[in-house]
């Protein structure tokens, strides 16, 4: 007599499955806005049970801090840092880095859609994203006073902050309208232009600081 095997239980592959419920948020955010991420919802998008969110996440605002520590969200310091690369003063360094910061935003469609919608929604997801925004923007500003003399007087994290929360809206915005202000927004040559007023505004703001231990030619 034939009988039949018990088929060997499909091994589940965690990291491929992390990925999938983690791809499942950002696609929810785009699709439905913030307010339409939930368990049940992620689950249904990654084709995965609400078992293993809990499994691989502990619960949702653990899902939510997994999801805003991934690069895909936000870029990291160690990759800001190499966009700056050897620039001989502080100004060359916030050009770079905010060019940079414009570049990467560019590519992230769901940070741009959280950016336009976070003060009007305050869940528990966009806490955990600002967290982390928050976290590496300071970490980033630690690494630039230990390689710059700063001039004295000049606030660069309140000059980076004005800078690049300009940049963020002007992104988000673009998503869907090609002007602001009379400037248009959308292309490499609108922001090209943009660039020249931001280069300008830093230079205005700082003097020729080099990185520490650089002498002056």
């Amino acid at each position: 007599m034939v009988t039949k095997s018990t088929p060997k239980p499909k091994r589940r592959d965690r990291e491929k499955t992390g990925r999938a419920i983690l791809d499942a948020v950002g696609r929810l955010i785009l699709r439905d806005g913030l307010s339409g991420v939930g368990i049940n919802a992620v689950a249904r998008e990654a084709g995965a049970d609400k078992v293993l969110i809990y499994r691989y996440f502990g619960d949702l605002d653990g899902l939510y801090r997994a999801y805003a520590e991934t690069g895909d969200f936000w870029w990291t310091v160690e990759d800001m840092l190499t966009s700056v690369g050897d620039a001989a003063t502080l100004a060359e360094a916030l050009k770079a880095g905010l060019r940079f910061h414009a570049a990467e935003m560019r590519k992230r469609p769901v940070t741009l859609a959280v950016i336009a919608a976070e003060p009007e929604n305050r869940t528990p997801l966009v806490v955990a994203l600002e967290e982390v925004r928050e976290r590496r923007s300071l970490d980033l500003m630690k690494n630039i006073a230990a390689r710059y003399e700063v001039p004295e007087g000049a606030d660069i994290p309140a000059l980076t902050a004005l800078i690049a929360a300009a940049i963020d809206y002007l992104l988000a915005r673009a998503r869907s309208i090609r002007v602001y202000g009379g400037v248009d927004i959308k292309t490499p040559k609108d922001w090209e232009r943009i660039f020249v007023t931001i280069d300008a505004m830093i230079d205005g703001a700082l003097a020729p600081a080099r990185p520490k231990g650089r002498k002056r030619s």
